[in-house]
């Protein structure tokens, strides 16, 4: 956990899927509205970016699908990759330009113009429960649900992510990464007809974070038992505050042991659905945000403590949007996090 020096106190960031192509706007946007807390952006719909070092992927063009062989003929892959694992060799799991250009231009964007108030910088990289839940066996059914495969996604994310912290940390030092690793796919596995344990799913999330020294963000947009998440040593929980206020609430004894223990919640108040987004305002999200403060606050959790542990993020993605919706999307959750540092003291606040 960050030490209490590094609280968000309604810092404001986002979802790293987004709807622009050219990356001197995305970086311009990003850099304008999220100066504190930038996001590697993913410029991209597809994930060849997140498969680079994983072995027994099989791409099949003709139905426009990709699902993991573990067959004997794929043996020698798996062994390379485990022989890699154990020798740490990060590089072989590293996120290249080829694959994914958005990641390498927008560290290069900000060691060019580093804005003075960067403190954060957060990227997104694939949870081993999303990735195993839709990368698929060749039988149709999750990879997840493969004890083998299960096992090299996990170990996979993990190995990926450590390399996208140390690549920030050496190219843009002093700043505190923040490493996404979003779950969106849970309730296939934690419905009452899921597939997953809680235990076994408690584990896969904790080990996808295994051996990163910085802070930890999940991003679950779904309604589930929120105490899952805060089973997990996760940092930063990031829901969908928008939709799921209210029910996250339910859950304020277990969000109060995770907020005692230096855990975060990022509001993700603004909507990225084009019809709700019509309808809503800042000053109409800020209200609903201020109402779900106020349910977890009658639930015995401290105010102030909350307000502290609080950022600010759209609901989810932008990439669904278009360019301009993107854009008030990021001008609507930069003005809501102002709004909200002012209405508790935190104006100016640096941490």
């Amino acid at each position: 956990m960050p030490t209490p020096a590094m609280r968000p106190n309604f810092a404001a960031t986002i979802m790293a899927a987004v709807p622009y192509r050219d990356m001197d706007r995305t970086a311009r946007i990003i850099l304008s509205h999220f100066p504190e807390a930038p996001c590697l952006p993913v410029m991209t719909r597809g994930i060849r970016w997140s498969l680079e070092g994983i072995p027994c992927v099989v791409i099949d063009r003709q139905k426009k699908s990709i699902y993991l062989d573990a067959s004997p003929e794929r043996e020698e892959e798996l062994l390379e990759f485990y022989d890699r694992y154990e020798q740490d060799d990060l590089d072989y799991f590293a996120t290249t330009r080829q694959t994914a250009p958005f990641f390498h231009d927008m560290i290069e964007a900000i060691r060019t113009a580093r804005p003075p108030e960067i403190k954060w910088l957060v990227f997104h990289s694939a949870g081993p429960v999303l990735l195993g839940d839709i990368i698929k066996q060749p039988d149709g059914r999750p990879a997840m649900h493969h004890e083998t495969l299960r096992d090299m996604l996990i170990k996979a994310c993990s190995m990926k992510a450590r390399w996208l912290e140390r690549k920030i940390k050496t190219e843009v030092p002093g700043v505190e990464v923040v490493a996404d690793l979003p779950e969106t796919t849970l309730i296939n596995f934690t419905s009452s007809g899921g597939t997953g344990s809680r235990e076994s799913i408690v584990e896969a999330i904790d080990q996808g974070f295994s051996g990163l020294n910085c802070t930890t963000m999940i991003h679950c947009c779904a309604n589930i038992d929120w105490s899952l998440l805060t089973e997990t040593t996760v940092d930063v929980i990031n829901f969908d505050a928008y939709a799921h206020s209210e029910n996250a609430s339910l859950y304020a004894r277990q969000f109060k042991a995770f907020l005692d223990r230096g855990g975060m919640i990022a509001w993700g108040i603004v909507p990225v659905q084009e019809e709700l987004l019509r309808r809503e305002s800042v000053s109409s999200l800020v209200e609903r945000l201020e109402r779900g403060i106020e349910m977890f606050v009658r639930q015995g959790i401290d105010e102030e403590t909350l307000a502290a542990s609080s950022w600010i993020i759209p609901s989810c993605e932008t990439v669904l949007l278009t360019e301009d919706d993107s854009d008030r999307v990021f001008g609507m959750t930069r003005e809501i996090s102002e709004i909200m540092r002012e209405k508790y003291g935190l104006s100016g606040s640096k941490g």
